[in-house]
């Protein structure tokens, strides 16, 4: 193996002539906390800091394909150190132009999702809500080396992208391999947006989320396959979302007494205030009012969204410099009912503090 990667990088030596290099940069220090009630589906209270860098070479060989590769590390701000230091392998290939993207190999998670079909907070960083008593991933009885729960800015996999009559993704993330110590994972997701229609953009999202595998016997108190599929149909843009939502989780393929159909109602319109700061008021109310045995469950969705119904009022800041410095304040607020009626909150404040450098080693 060793061999080959030497005659890689002759080879791209003696033809670094003929493409363009540049070097890339990133860096996040991040700090969140989060503190909440009432609820047991989700991490009610935390305090959380750390720094994620990254670094990588891009290659574009010409107008169709690049190339890029590196490495992150991600460093969490605890008294365990070096615990919990994680190293993540950057190897992308492309193929693109005007109309159409391709990768495949490590991809961003920045998904057009909506908060009730994707949790915002799954590329801030991989810990949020990330224990190994979250219950959005059911099963104690299975090992993992990071929590449960393993999404992250990055996911590894492959992406079509289209950018002709609106745009779209339909994509494939392999979450984990099936060891003995736990099943396989993986989700998948498409989505569409006539985004040439500003603001009441028409919108359909939907995810499938697997965890199972076949090559291993079962984990001992494990069920072998655990299924979720959700989607969102209706107006989906960064100013303003109605969305009808719908889900059906299967906790286990081995019964169907466990399967739980759900649906519900998402709004949110984002307001600008003088261009000071941003507010977003939401609503989310489901189907359980109709019938208390439906229950919108999408598994790796903000967990808020399974409750009867939701209220949020978000405010956000982002500054942004000439010189690649950003800086992204937020505040995340919310109140709940929960299935018994009991009134909760959310108050989830956070600051992340970006820097990106891109430096042309080599331009044709």
């Amino acid at each position: 193996m060793k061999k080959y990667f030497i005659w890689f990088f002759m080879l791209l030596t003696v033809n670094l002539y003929a493409i363009d290099v540049d070097f890339k940069l990133f860096n996040r220090s991040l700090a969140y906390n989060a503190e909440g009630s009432s609820w047991e589906h989700t991490m009610v209270s935390m305090t959380y800091f750390e720094n994620f860098t990254e670094a990588t070479f891009g290659f574009y060989f010409n107008d169709l394909i690049s190339f890029r590769i590196g490495a992150a590390v991600l460093v969490p701000f605890t008294l365990e150190l070096p615990d919990g230091i994680r190293v993540f392998p950057i190897i992308t290939t492309q193929i693109s132009n005007q109309y159409v993207s391709f990768t495949i190999g490590t991809m961003d998670s920045d998904h057009n999702f909506p908060a009730p079909l994707f949790d915002p907070l799954i590329n801030l960083t991989p810990y949020v809500r990330a224990t190994e008593e979250n219950n959005r991933i059911p099963n104690g009885t299975e090992q993992f080396n990071y929590g449960k729960f393993t999404h992250g800015y990055y996911e590894y996999g492959g992406s079509l992208k289209w950018f002709v009559g609106g745009s779209g993704e339909l994509y494939m993330n392999w979450q984990l391999e099936h060891l003995e110590e736990h099943r396989e994972r993986f989700d998948v997701g498409f989505i569409y947006a006539l985004d040439f229609i500003k603001i009441f953009t028409p919108y359909i999202g939907v995810r499938y989320w697997h965890n199972g595998g076949h090559e291993y016997q079962i984990v001992p108190g494990a069920t072998a396959v655990t299924e979720n599929y959700s989607g969102g149909i209706g107006i989906h843009s960064d100013m303003l979302s109605i969305l009808y939502l719908a889900s059906f989780d299967a906790p286990t393929r081995d019964t169907d007494e466990l399967n739980q159909f759900g649906h519900g109602l998402y709004t949110r319109v984002k307001i600008s205030v003088y261009g000071w700061f941003d507010i977003e008021p939401s609503v989310f109310v489901s189907g359980y009012y109709l019938n208390n045995e439906h229950r919108y469950i999408s598994t790796e969705a903000d967990p808020f969204f399974r409750v009867p119904f939701y209220f949020g009022l978000n405010l956000y800041r982002d500054f942004v410099f000439d010189n690649g410095i950003e800086i992204a304040i937020q505040f995340v607020n919310g109140m709940f009912l929960t299935e018994d009626g009991d009134v909760g909150a959310r108050f989830d404040q956070g600051i992340n503090f970006d820097f990106t450098y891109l430096l042309d080693i080599v331009k044709k």
